[in-house]
C-alpha cells in the first residue's frame, strides 16, 4: 500500500521555499525552489492517484459459456417427450448423465423430428444428439463419441395375417431375405426420413429406393405411422427397433398378436449407439471431453438400455456387450442419480442447465 507521508514532506518543501524567500529577500531563488518542489509534488501525487486507480481495479468480464443444443426426438423406448415416463427413455439418461460431466456448458433442449436434427448439426457449432448410428455419410458433417452402448439392430414387422405371403423369404434361422423380397410385389418398406438403419440395413434401401419401392414418413410418432401404412397396405414391411414395437404394443394382447417381428438376414447381430455432435472446434471439443464420461459410465448405459429389452434376450445382449467391450456389462440397478432428475426437470421444462443450476432459456 502506497502512504501519503512523502506528499506531505513536499508540502512543507514548498512551504519553506516561499519562506525562505522573503528572509533572504532573495526572489528567484525561492521561486525556483517553489517550482522544483510543486513538479515533485505533482508527480508523486499522479503515481498516488495511478496507484489508487490500480488498486480498486476495474470490474471482470465473466466471460459467456459455449451452449451446447441438445436434440431430442419423440421415439420411445429410445427418447420420450411426453407422457408419464417423459425423459425417461433410455437415451435420455445418457443425455443426463453426460450433461452432469460437462459442467463448464450451457445446455439446452430442442424437441424435433430426425430430418430437422440432420439439418442443423450441419449449419450450426452446437448440436449434440446421444442417439445415432456412425455411418460414413454421416462422418462428412459429425463428429462421433466412443460408442456409448452395444443394442440389437433393427428389423423388419410384418402383418401375422399375411405370413403366408413371405414365408418363402424367411430363412432356416428365421431371417428376412429382404434382397429378395425387393424382387417380389410384396417389397415396400416403410421407414422415417433421414434416419440410419445401419450398414446393411440403409445399402438394401438404396437399392429399394431406385425402384420406388420405399415409403419414407416423416411424422413426430413414427412407429404408428409405420404400423399405418401396413395396415392400410401402403407398406408390406416396416423398419423398427424390437424394443420400439414392443414398447408401443404394450399392454395391448390384442394389438400385439397382429405382427410379427423377423431379423434381416445379414443385418448382424447388433450395433453401436454413439453420441455425435457439429464438426465444429466446439462439437470436436465437447467430444473430446465426453470421451472419459462415456468410458466410466458405460455400465450406467448399458443398464438404462437393457432396462427396455426383454427379459428373454437379455443374455443376448450380455454377450454382444462383451463382443463389443471386452467384457459384459456390470450388473447393477438403475438408479438414476438426483442430479440428473434436476437436469431432465429443467429441460424438459424448456429451462437451460449450467453449473447445477437452472434459469430460463434464451
Amino acid at each position: 500500500m502506497l502512504r501519503t507521508r512523502g506528499i506531505g514532506l513536499h508540502l512543507r518543501d514548498a512551504e519553506q521555499a516561499a519562506r525562505g524567500s522573503k528572509m533572504i529577500g532573495s526572489q528567484n531563488s525561492g521561486t525556483a525552489l517553489l517550482r522544483r518542489a510543486a513538479r515533485r509534488l505533482g508527480t508523486l501525487v499522479g503515481v498516488f492517484a495511478g496507484a489508487l486507480l490500480i488498486g480498486a481495479g476495474t470490474p471482470a468480464v465473466a466471460q459467456e459459456p459455449a451452449t451446447i443444443e441438445w436434440y431430442m426426438i419423440d421415439l420411445p423406448p429410445i427418447q420420450i417427450a411426453s407422457g408419464a415416463l417423459a425423459g425417461r427413455g433410455y437415451t435420455d439418461l445418457i443425455r443426463w448423465r453426460l450433461i452432469a460431466g460437462l459442467p463448464e456448458y450451457r445446455h439446452e433442449l430442442r424437441i424435433a423430428n430426425v430430418q430437422r436434427i440432420l439439418a442443423d448439426i450441419r449449419s450450426k457449432p452446437n448440436v449434440c444428439n446421444p442417439a445415432f448410428l456412425r455411418t460414413p455419410e454421416r462422418e462428412a458433417y459429425m463428429v462421433f463419441a466412443e460408442a456409448l452402448h452395444a443394442q440389437f439392430p433393427n428389423g423388419a414387422v410384418v402383418l401375422r395375417e399375411r405370413s403366408a405371403e413371405f414365408a418363402p423369404y424367411v430363412n432356416a434361422d428365421g431371417s428376412l431375405a429382404v434382397g429378395r423380397l425387393l424382387d417380389s410385389p410384396a417389397g415396400a418398406i416403410a421407414v422415417q426420413s433421414g434416419r440410419s438403419y445401419g450398414v446393411v440395413l440403409d445399402g438394401l434401401l438404396g437399392e429399394a429406393q431406385q425402384r420406388s419401392r420405399v415409403v419414407t414418413l416423416t411424422s413426430n410418432r413414427p412407429v404408428e405411422a409405420k404400423l399405418g401404412m401396413l395396415t392400410h397396405r401402403r407398406a408390406d414391411l416396416a423398419l423398427l427397433y424390437p424394443y420400439e414395437l414392443a414398447h408401443h404394443l404394450a399392454g395391448n394382447s390384442a394389438e400385439a398378436a397382429r405382427y410379427d417381428f423377423l431379423p434381416v438376414e445379414g443385418n448382424g447381430t447388433y450395433t453401436l449407439n454413439h453420441l455425435a455432435c457439429s464438426a465444429s472446434p466446439l462439437g470436436r471439443t465437447v467430444i473430446e471431453r465426453a470421451n472419459p464420461i462415456v468410458a466410466a459410465e458405460r455400465d450406467y448405459f448399458a443398464a438404462a438400455y437393457r432396462a427396455w429389452v426383454p427379459e428373454s434376450i437379455l443374455a443376448l445382449h450380455q454377450a454382444h456387450h462383451l463382443k463389443a467391450f471386452g467384457r459384459p456389462p456390470a450388473p447393477m440397478p438403475l438408479n438414476v442419480p438426483a442430479i440428473d432428475e434436476a437436469i431432465a426437470s429443467c429441460l424438459m421444462r424448456g429451462g437451460a442447465w449450467h453449473r447445477d443450476s437452472c434459469s430460463a432459456s434464451r
